[in-house]
């Protein structure tokens, strides 16, 4: 029997405070369909094998550091990998049930709407959905553009809602074995 994978790009296991609220653990899943301008990550969408790792020893990973408050997954495009997410997140429910999940999409809520995807909307806490627009980035929140959405699928980060919507944005740097990597969500660009 084999064991699940996950394509991954990058995983900050330290814990970044720029992706949502409290200190999170931070994984970015490969490959993208979509080409937005100026994104943050634009390494992330080839859709090719990256970093691949076991579902199950990146649970442990993340149930492992007591330090975090909840798990944000970015892309490339999560829900490209809804199968292995269902994974994910079941084991890491298990063992963390208080760890929220935080999730960026480029698709719109109302377009997820297949078995395994409706899986991972059960065990998240909030959904940032919609491609990100450069020309609509205002600086302001927690998504990159204003046409982006922030869903509460649960009650459990309600309380940041005002933060998140409105909230000022930060960049963090941060030096991993010879890699610059920088995490945040994008200021608005002057021209």
């Amino acid at each position: 029997m084999s064991k699940a994978v996950i394509n991954l790009f990058a995983v900050e296991r330290t814990g970044t405070r720029n992706l949502g609220p409290g200190l999170r653990y931070a994984i970015w899943l490969q490959g993208c369909p979509f080409n937005c301008f100026n994104c943050i990550t634009p390494q992330a969408r080839p859709v090719v094998a990256a970093k691949i790792a076991e579902v199950e020893s990146l649970a442990k990973d993340i149930v492992s550091n007591s330090r975090i408050d909840g798990l944000t997954i970015s892309g490339g495009e999560p829900f490209l990998q809804a199968e292995a997410l269902v994974s994910l997140l079941s084991m890491v429910r298990e063992y963390r049930p208080e760890l929220t999940v935080l999730i960026f999409t480029g698709f719109n809520l109302e377009n997820l709407d297949s078995p395994m995807v409706r899986k991972v909307l059960e065990m998240t806490d909030v959904l940032i959905d919609g491609k990100y627009i450069d020309s609509l980035n205002d600086g302001i929140g927690l998504r990159g553009s204003s046409n982006q959405r922030i869903h509460f699928l649960s009650d459990r980060l309600t309380a940041y809602e005002e933060e998140m919507n409105k909230g000022k944005r930060s960049i963090e740097v941060s030096f991993h074995n010879k890699v610059i990597d920088i995490i945040g969500i994008p200021l608005k660009q002057k021209i």
